[in-house]
């Protein structure tokens, strides 16, 4: 199998699965993939579950050149998001890594790492 045929197996996985936990370790594993493009929405529901076994695959992702989220000019709202999740996280892990995007040399990066460090931790309540 390909890896398309990987990633489009992945993403017919984690669709059949229950809106909650149980869809990390293929969020997960999806957010480091290119092939697919999902990554605002992958980025944001890590950050909706708050798990911290997340937090390795943001820091990949938040610097990851996608090329479609360039394209498409989204590049730097699916970034704002992995802030916003290491954020909800709220861990000193996630904590640290923000602090390190805001000393980025990217200006956009560091903006959102200083906006992330504003919101850490970012609680969050289910309605």
């Amino acid at each position: 199998m390909n890896e398309q045929k990987d990633v489009a197996a992945l993403c017919a996985a984690l669709d059949a699965l229950p809106d909650d936990e149980s869809r990390l370790p293929l969020l997960i594993e999806l957010l480091g993939l290119d092939g697919h493009q999902r990554h605002e929405d992958i980025v944001f529901d890590l950050g909706l579950i708050g798990n911290p076994s997340a937090i390795p695959a943001i820091v990949k992702a938040v610097t990851a050149p996608f090329p479609y989220l360039e394209q498409w000019g989204n590049l730097h709202a699916f970034q704002r998001k992995c802030a916003y999740a290491l954020a909800r996280i709220g861990t000193l892990e996630s904590r640290e890594v923000l602090e390190q995007l805001a000393r980025h040399s990217d200006n956009h990066l560091r903006e959102y790492g200083e906006e992330g460090l504003s919101k850490w931790p970012l609680p969050f309540v289910r309605r």
